[in-house]
């Protein structure tokens, strides 16, 4: 009598589940990542240039201080930072009519469109832009001061793109309660 075992053939395994090709639900994960991925860079690229000027301001406001620590000429320094100042808001606020602007206005501006302000341009060390660059030996806290610009060109609101062009108010205008008040 034979065994009847011994005809028997071996069990045969499936072969293993292979990585390739890929199922359709980890396509749909990875064009997802690859979105978020192109959408978060494509953002990081447009706050960056949005807040080009800021990078440049900064630079020029430390530029003008490291002047003002050489030469210890606080006049040359304040007429250096209205300059930086005024040119910073003309490129941040480009339609607000800010060219014109003067005086107590422009420090009023400059109050309305500070976070957290203390009317620290009006009634602050911010108040020495009135008559300081005029003068030939001004007493102005120029550290302060140069701290305030720092948080000014730093910290600064942006106007929102109206959705009605033909309503457009500016920061002071909304400060002090819209165009009609």
């Amino acid at each position: 009598m034979t065994d009847p075992l011994a005809h028997l053939r071996d069990i045969h395994l499936p072969e293993s589940a292979s990585f390739w090709p890929l199922a359709w639900g980890w396509w749909l994960l990875l064009g997802l990542l690859t979105c978020v991925l192109l959408g978060g860079v494509y953002a990081l690229i447009r706050y960056r240039r949005n807040n080009r000027y800021r990078r440049l301001a900064e630079a020029e406001l430390d530029a003008a201080f490291q002047r003002w620590q050489d030469q210890a000429d606080p006049a040359r320094y304040l007429q250096e930072l209205a300059v930086i100042l005024r040119r910073t808001a003309l490129t941040a606020f480009p339609n607000q009519g800010l060219a014109g602007m003067r005086g107590l206005d422009w420090l009023m501006f400059l109050d309305a469109t500070l976070t957290n302000s203390q009317a620290d341009f009006c009634q602050g060390v911010g108040r020495a832009l009135l008559e300081g660059p005029y003068q030939p030996h001004p007493q102005v806290d120029v550290t302060a001061l140069h701290q305030l610009a720092q948080r000014w060109v730093r910290q600064h609101k942006r106007p929102r793109t109206p959705s009605n062009p033909s309503a457009k108010t500016s920061p002071v205008q909304e400060q002090a309660g819209g165009i009609n008040g």
